[in-house]
């Protein structure tokens, strides 16, 4: 997907949030948790086109997402207004990747085949980079003999077929296609920009659209990009550039642009997933309660969430918001 213009996505407010507003943040890690931990327990229960298996993985999202949440907070607090704490811009961009994934999986089970389809095709293919590398060094050669057979497990396991492990061995290493056999590529699972297109609900579309450039923005901290290392050089105490801006300057920085930026990202797109999935299981009425406690605290506090409420998560909740 190209990139999508200011005109396309922007959304104009009519109220701004209250900046006195004090939120501690252990009071939004008390509700994201709440939330993974409703959220995983209705995907215990498989709905619809929904399997076991496609419930739990949607349900593994939620963990991950609650996970580099604890770890966005374990940098802040070990390394508070040090330059390598601006990494977790690059884990709050993880987060963003957590709820487009989350929203497309919800789309329709084949996205969750696709998503676990693509994690085989990866793991299969540095497979076949080692054994290549490695399979004269003497080392590796129990690897090397012992881990087709679970290869073949996880390949059973998540619906790749023989024809298509043939097809990755004939793309990756030339080997010929058994005779009569024509090639089935395994589909990639989309990246966030490639996973709008996808969406059917012009709604949900509108949201990750609006979305998207902050995820642009944020992919300049996992990519070392320019902004990533000027904001680096701002904290970094060894830096001439460090001079040129008082202290309180500097504090006031890392207040808005790290920690206010991570910990609003994160939470954001945790409580969206949540909301998300209240339409998988429209009965159950844990998940808007405690998705909607959390969204109340994030309007008061984010320009942003305020946004992503107004474009789509009122919709979601309806009567009940």
């Amino acid at each position: 997907m190209g990139k999508i213009p200011v005109s396309a996505c922007a959304y104009r407010h009519s109220n701004d949030v209250d900046t006195t507003t004090r939120i501690d943040s252990r009071d939004w890690d008390l509700i994201a948790n709440t939330c993974v931990a409703r959220a995983t327990t209705a995907l215990k229960v498989p709905t619809g086109a929904y399997n076991e298996l496609h419930c739990y993985h949607i349900s593994n999202v939620f963990e991950s997402m609650v996970g580099t949440q604890r770890t966005i907070r374990t940098v802040l607090e070990k390394s508070s207004g040090a330059s390598d704490a601006v990494d977790v811009l690059a884990l709050a961009r993880l987060q963003l990747e957590g709820l487009y994934a989350v929203c497309l999986m919800l789309e329709s089970p084949q996205y969750v085949d696709c998503y676990l389809q693509d994690y085989w095709h990866k793991l299969y293919v540095r497979f076949l980079l080692q054994r290549e590398e490695f399979k004269l060094l003497p080392r590796w050669a129990e690897y090397i003999r012992d881990s087709p057979t679970w290869i073949n497990l996880q390949r059973i396991h998540v619906g790749v077929t023989e024809v298509q492990q043939w097809t990755v061995e004939h793309e990756e290493l030339g080997t010929p296609l058994p005779a009569g056999v024509s090639a089935q590529r395994i589909p990639k699972f989309p990246t966030p920009g490639h996973a709008i297109i996808k969406i059917s609900d012009s709604v949900k579309r509108k949201m990750l659209e609006r979305l998207y450039p902050e995820y642009v923005r944020l992919c300049s901290f996992a990519h070392g990009l320019a902004e990533a290392t000027f904001t680096k050089q701002m904290f970094d105490k060894r830096s001439p550039f460090r001079a040129l801006i008082s202290e309180e300057q500097k504090r006031e920085t890392f207040d808005k642009v790290v920690i206010s930026d991570a910990f609003t990202m994160s939470f954001l797109c945790i409580l969206q997933s949540t909301a998300e999935l209240t339409a998988l299981y429209p009965n159950n009425m844990d998940l808007p309660e405690i998705a909607i406690k959390g969204w109340n605290s994030l309007s008061d506090a984010s320009l942003l969430g305020r946004t992503i409420w107004g474009i789509r998560t009122r919709r979601l909740f309806g009567v009940v918001a």
